[in-house]
C-alpha cells in the first residue's frame, strides 16, 4: 500500500496543476483512470487563452493566471502563449448587449473594446457585413500550448517526488482513522487528503466516498477541422454570440479552421463522441455568417465541459467530509484558470489564505466553496 499526504483523482489539467503545485510541499500520488493522462477534455480543448470568458468569477481567475502563462519556463522549448486576438461578433440588434458586456469586462481587462464597420472585415475578411454589425475585441488573447502546459505541471510534480499512476481507476474510497483509503485498479493508496479533480466524474467520485454530490452537469461540445481556400493565419478567433447562429472558428495551420457549434448538450460522464447533427449545424451557421461556403470536414471530435449549478468553479473543502477537496466545475475554462487553481489548492491544503492575485480581484473563498 502506498501512503501519501495527498491523493489526486484525475489526470487532466485540474489534477495535473494541483500535483504540480502541491508536490513540492506534500507527498502526492496522481491517479488517472485511463492509460494516458489528459485523455478526455484537456486534450480536446480549443486551446485559447481568453480572459473574458465564463462570467465574472472565471474572468478574474483567468486574469490572475496570466503572469504564469507569460513567464519563462526553463522546462519548455517554446512559450506557452502565441498571440491571437479573439473577436466576439453579433448583429446590429445586439449592440447594446455587446456594449454592456464590454463595460463589465473593462473592470478587469481594460483593453477589451468595441469594433464595428470596416474594422470587422479588416480583421476577418470572410465575415458578411450584412450579417455582422458589431464586435467585441480582446486583443491580448492567445492560443495556448495545452499539452505543453499539462506536461509542465506533470514534470514539476514528478521532479518534486510525486507518483503518477495510469490505469488507476478508483474502485472504492472510504475514510477511516483520519485517513482516506482508496482501492484502485493499480493498487491501494492511503492519504490524509483526497483531491477530487475528476472533471465529469466529480460527482461519481463524491458518491463513492459517501460525500454529497454538488450537482455537476457534463456538457458535450462537438468540434471539427475544415480546410478552406484562404490563409487564415492573421485572423482572430471568431465567436458568434448570436442565439440562433451560435458557432466559432479558429485559425489553424495548413489553411484550416477549427470549428464548433459552441454547443452545450447535457451528457453522462463518458468518452464523448462527435455528433453529425452538431457538425452540420455548425457548418450551416458559419456559412450564414461568412463567405467561406464550407462543404466538408477533415476531422471531428467531442469533449465534455462540466458545470456546477451556478456555472462557477468549485474549489474548496467539503464542509461535511474531512480531507475532501473539490477542484471541479471548470466549465471549459479549466486550462486558462489552471495556474491560479493550482495555487489555490496548494494554499488550501497548507492552511494558507487564497493567493493575493485572487483576492486583489475581489474573489473570496465563499465564491468558490462547494456548498455555496
Amino acid at each position: 500500500m502506498l501512503e501519501v499526504d495527498v491523493a489526486i483523482i484525475g489526470g487532466g489539467i485540474a489534477g495535473a496543476t494541483v500535483a504540480g503545485h502541491v508536490a513540492p510541499e506534500r507527498s502526492v500520488v496522481l491517479l488517472e483512470q485511463e492509460q494516458e493522462l489528459a485523455h478526455h477534455t484537456t486534450s480536446r480543448s480549443a486551446a485559447v487563452y481568453i480572459e473574458n470568458e465564463g462570467g465574472p468569477v472565471f474572468h478574474r481567475l483567468s486574469t490572475a493566471s496570466r503572469s504564469f502563462f507569460e513567464a519563462d519556463h526553463p522546462e519548455l522549448d517554446a512559450p506557452l502563449l502565441t498571440p491571437m486576438p479573439v473577436m466576439k461578433v453579433g448583429m446590429e440588434k445586439h449592440r447594446d448587449a455587446v456594449a454592456a458586456e464590454i463595460a463589465a469586462a473593462n473592470a478587469v481587462t481594460s483593453s477589451i473594446r468595441l469594433i464595428e464597420g470596416d474594422e470587422l472585415t479588416e480583421l476577418c475578411p470572410v465575415l458578411r457585413p450584412e450579417m455582422i454589425g458589431v464586435g467585441m475585441l480582446e486583443p491580448t488573447a492567445a492560443s495556448i500550448d495545452v499539452m505543453g502546459l499539462h506536461q509542465l505541471y506533470v514534470r514539476r510534480a514528478r521532479a518534486a517526488g510525486a507518483e503518477v499512476w495510469r490505469s488507476a481507476r478508483v474502485e472504492a474510497l472510504q475514510r477511516t482513522d483520519g485517513r482516506w483509503h482508496l482501492e484502485t485498479a493499480s493498487g491501494t493508496v492511503s492519504a490524509k487528503t483526497v483531491v477530487n479533480a475528476a472533471g465529469a466524474w466529480g460527482d461519481h467520485v463524491a458518491t463513492m466516498a459517501g460525500v454529497k454530490p454538488i450537482g455537476l452537469t457534463p456538457m458535450r461540445r462537438t468540434a471539427f477541422t475544415a480546410r478552406i481556400d484562404h490563409d487564415p493565419s492573421a485572423w482572430p478567433f471568431i465567436y458568434a454570440d448570436i442565439p440562433e447562429l451560435h458557432c466559432y472558428f479558429k485559425p489553424e495551420a495548413g489553411n484550416q479552421l477549427l470549428c464548433s457549434l459552441s454547443d452545450e448538450t447535457p451528457s453522462e460522464a463518458c468518452d464523448a463522441r462527435a455528433e453529425e447533427i452538431d457538425v452540420a449545424m455548425a457548418i450551416d451557421h458559419i456559412n450564414q455568417l461568412t463567405t467561406l461556403n464550407l462543404r466538408s470536414v477533415s476531422t471531428t471530435w467531442a469533449g465534455l465541459r462540466t458545470f456546477a449549478p451556478d456555472r462557477n468553479p468549485v474549489f474548496g473543502w467539503d464542509d461535511e467530509a474531512d480531507g475532501f477537496l473539490w477542484m471541479v466545475g471548470q466549465g471549459g475554462c479549466g486550462i486558462v484558470t489552471s495556474p491560479i487553481a493550482g495555487q489555490i489548492a496548494a494554499n488550501l491544503i497548507a492552511g494558507r489564505p487564497l493567493p493575493d492575485a485572487v483576492t486583489e480581484l475581489g474573489l473570496d473563498q465563499a465564491a468558490l466553496a462547494p456548498r455555496r
